[in-house]
């Protein structure tokens, strides 16, 4: 096809080929490098499509452009200086290396990038060899091929990064990695040498503290109850600053993620980098100095130029990326204590924005969007209706009241948790987390009135009618251009979550059924067709059509007072009005729902109202954000961050999690030296087991966890002395021979009552699964009592029953 255009256009294209394609892998590689970090920060859709596209083309650029330069070399016969241009441009061969290996901040887009480092160290295998090659056929065209050895190394090394962090950052690692890191991550005196009043006044080496924990907890793996309490008063000392340190957490979590973190802020990483510069730099100047200018075309030399002022600027970068990240700042902070640190700390604080994500919020509003027009139906098979949807999302700068409010529910939940020494009754933090609105409905004895729309419908759809009705009652008290800030508030929640449930609805935990949010749609779309009101309407038709509608006419319209003060005067009817619930069961639109809860709503106080409204909305973001899989969290990493992954990191510090579980063996490892944790700790293991005792039926052994304490004890005491933790001791050979020999003791004792825990909580299955056979029997008993009795009379009862043993029988009877 080529062969046919003109003979100006192929040799263009003949000299142009290769120098186009190492030109397109050098601007691929630049849009990486600037604004590989900004979708960490930067929630606009542009910049990840920008980033999506160099990401996905910068390989196969740079690839096609190593494949051209081994064609190239293939064929060595010609003229001089074509063979000198060749040379040249094999020399260009590390370079693309390099560009493989990708800049420092960003190695995966999607975590979903992370499980194909092995397809990448099969990249890495073949596209060195094709270097190799490039490189073999050009050696010995003078110095220029010396130069180019410190450029392979370093291009080598770049790629061979890259695929180490892929490989690093996959499921399977993260997993092994959090493992072997967990244990140590609570022990303030092994990484961090920081005393506990410091770590808990400074945010950023509290987040660091933090990161194991939540790393662990995304492999979704089970930490233990000591692991929550000290999570849990970290935080309840650092009350002001929470969301500040879950922030600084969730920046060192995408940097783990989706750059060269693993590595680069190691010690490895550290001197890769010295290395991999110092070696730049003197190619560079080799380069400059060495090279005759005359022997190689203009252009040519222009693009090397170009390519080695790109390596420098990239490992400039890559140093002013380390120098000035978080990672560096934990540890000045970690090893300060003198006057250079402290200063150097205070500089980087000077030159960084500070800024870890967007700090901003997605609105949907389903109303406004039914008003525009309805798109035509064949974009629905093409899958672009969704799409769509995205231009009626709208941002809000996130403001510190919202986070306090969020902040300030969750703090209720733990301090009444920790109070009511519930931390190991994880079927009790698991009601609590579970709570979707109907927890701030009955604590204000209105949760019998409203179940209808909390919970006994799915989440999603109670999502709808309390979004839809929200909107309402802002129009209603909306007075001019004056909104209160509670009501400002409530309306941003509301609609944050009706973005998650229509944009992002895999975050939540029940999914999203898109038919009830298509009926509804179209129910909203026919109602403002509804221009004339006629007698045919249906009731909250017309109801819902005055409210939203005629307020817009002036608050002194008559029909819209009449409405509403006949919405005022009403009775709610949503929990006994029996065919109402038959057709909000049937119906798959809620407008139905909307209209009887708006009655309901405006039947309260203004201020009691909102105060509802806005506690079931911070129930509902909460729920929601504690029943998101951990890898739809990670994934808004990438998108600018979301409220809501913030929110369910503060519930797990909080001990909101449903993930903690008591485990013996593990637990009592963790609390040798904090007083306060420790008695928190004995009296509610105490209240647990003694709810296991009572509910097998069996008295809690006063003397074996008496016994099990001491042992306990004794055995951490010893831990720190062998540890060496206890400077004013000093212990010799037969002695820590000794200690040893009573520690092992110690441990047989404490694995005899584990024995014995465990025995008591199979005691504790077997009873709950005989009482449930029991119910099924008496189930069973009255089904057939009322067979027998409407068809033979009483008499026939006992032909009528299953054969039962004698004990089985008398069992049932007593029950």
């Amino acid at each position: 096809m080529l062969k046919k255009l003109p003979e100006e256009v192929l040799n263009l294209w003949n000299n142009w080929e290769i120098r186009g394609m190492v030109l397109l892998s050098l601007l691929l590689q630049t849009i990486l490098i600037i604004f590989g970090s900004w979708r960490k920060t930067n929630a606009r859709s542009w910049i990840r499509m920008l980033v999506w596209s160099a990401y996905l083309s910068a390989d196969v650029v740079a690839t096609v452009a190593l494949g051209n330069l081994a064609k190239s070399q293939g064929d060595s016969s010609g003229a001089s200086s074509e063979n000198a241009n060749n040379s040249i441009q094999a020399f260009w061969a590390p370079f693309l290396l390099l560009h493989l290996g990708g800049p420092d901040t960003i190695t995966a887009y999607s975590i979903e990038d992370n499980e194909l480092w092995l397809r990448h160290l099969l990249g890495l295998v073949f596209q060195v060899g094709v270097a190799f090659y490039v490189f073999s056929r050009s050696w010995g065209s003078g110095i220029l091929t010396f130069i180019a050895i410190p450029m392979f190394v370093v291009g080598i090394a770049k790629y061979a990064e890259r695929t180490w962090v892929l490989w690093s950052s996959c499921s399977k690692s993260l997993k092994n990695s959090s493992l072997s890191d967990f244990g140590r991550s609570y022990l303030l005196a092994g990484e961090l040498e920081t005393p506990l009043q410091v770590l808990q006044e400074n945010y950023l080496l509290q987040a660091y503290t933090f990161l194991n924990i939540s790393m662990f907890m995304m492999q979704d793996l089970v930490p233990g109850i000591s692991s929550l309490i000290r999570s849990r008063e970290l935080i309840f000392k650092n009350k002001d600053g929470a969301f500040k340190v879950v922030e600084a957490e969730l920046g060192l979590i995408y940097d783990m993620l989706y750059t060269k973190a693993p590595l680069i802020y190691s010690r490895a990483g550290i001197i890769l980098r010295c290395i991999s510069s110092l070696l730049s730099v003197t190619a560079f100047i080799t380069f400059q100095v060495k090279i005759d200018k005359h022997d190689y075309s203009k252009t040519d030399i222009a693009i090397t130029y170009l390519l080695f002022a790109a390596a420098v600027f990239l490992e400039f970068y890559a140093f002013l990326c380390l120098v000035l990240s978080d990672w560096t700042m934990i540890w000045l902070i970690d090893k300060g204590g003198n006057g250079l640190t402290n200063a150097t700390y205070s500089l980087i604080r000077k030159l960084t924005r500070g800024e870890r994500w967007s700090r901003s919020i997605s609105q949907y509003n389903l109303k406004s969007s039914s008003i525009e027009r309805e798109p035509p139906k064949f974009l629905e098979f093409l899958g672009i209706d969704e799409m769509m949807r995205q231009t009626h999302v709208n941002r809000k700068d996130l403001n510190g009241k919202l986070q306090d409010l969020i902040f300030e529910h969750l703090l209720k939940k733990a301090e009444k948790i920790k109070v009511d020494l519930n931390v190991f009754d994880k079927n009790h933090r698991s009601k609590i987390i579970g709570q979707r609105g109907d927890g701030v409905l009955e604590r204000e004895g209105l949760l019998r009135d409203y179940k209808w729309c909390t919970t006994e419908v799915e989440f999603s759809r109670s999502i709808h009618v309390w979004h839809l009705a929200t909107d309402i009652c802002y129009v209603v008290d909306k007075d001019g251009s004056n909104v209160s800030t509670e009501n400002e508030t409530s309306r941003c929640l509301s609609e944050y979550m009706m973005y998650l449930l229509v944009i992002r609805p895999n975050m939540l935990s029940k999914g999203f059924f898109d038919e009830v949010y298509q009926e509804t749609l179209r129910d909203l779309r026919v109602l403002w067709r509804l221009k004339d009101r006629g007698p045919d309407d249906k009731e909250y038709q017309r109801t819902l059509q005055v409210l939203w509608c005629l307020k817009d006419r002036g608050p002194d319209n008559k029909e819209y007072q009449r409405t509403l003060l006949e919405l005022r005067n009403s009775e709610s009817r949503g929990c006994d009005d029996i065919e109402f619930k038959r057709r909000w069961k049937t119906s798959k639109s809620v407008l139905r729902g909307v209209e009887t809860l708006a009655r309901q709503l405006l039947l309260l106080e203004p201020k009691k109202r909102w105060g509802i409204i806005k506690e079931v909305w911070v129930e509902m973001v909460a729920y929601a954000a504690a029943h998101c899989p951990w890898k739809e969290h990670t994934r808004q990493l990438k998108r600018g961050g979301e409220l809501l992954t913030h929110v369910s990191l503060l519930m797990l510090h909080l001990g909101l999690s449903e993930q903690y579980e008591y485990n013996r063996s593990n637990d009592f490892l963790l609390f040798s030296e904090v007083n306060e944790m420790n008695e928190e700790y004995r009296k509610a293991r105490r209240k647990y087991l003694e709810g296991i005792a009572a509910t097998s039926g069996s008295s809690l052994d006063e003397e074996e966890l008496e016994e099990y304490d001491k042992a306990r004890d004794k055995y951490m005491e010893g831990i720190e002395d062998m540890s060496g933790s206890s400077p004013n001791k000093v212990y010799t050979e037969p002695d820590l021979e000794r200690k040893k020999r009573e520690h092992e003791r110690e441990e047989q004792v404490l694995k005899v009552l584990e024995r014995k825990e465990r025995a008591l909580e199979r005691e504790e299955q077997v009873l709950e699964r005989v009482l449930e056979l029991e119910m099924q029997e008496v189930v069973q008993l009255r089904s057939y009592s009322t067979a027998s009795a409407s068809q033979q009379g009483i008499d026939s009862l006992p032909r009528s029953l299953p054969a039962q043993s004698d004990d089985e029988f008398s069992l049932i009877i007593v029950n």
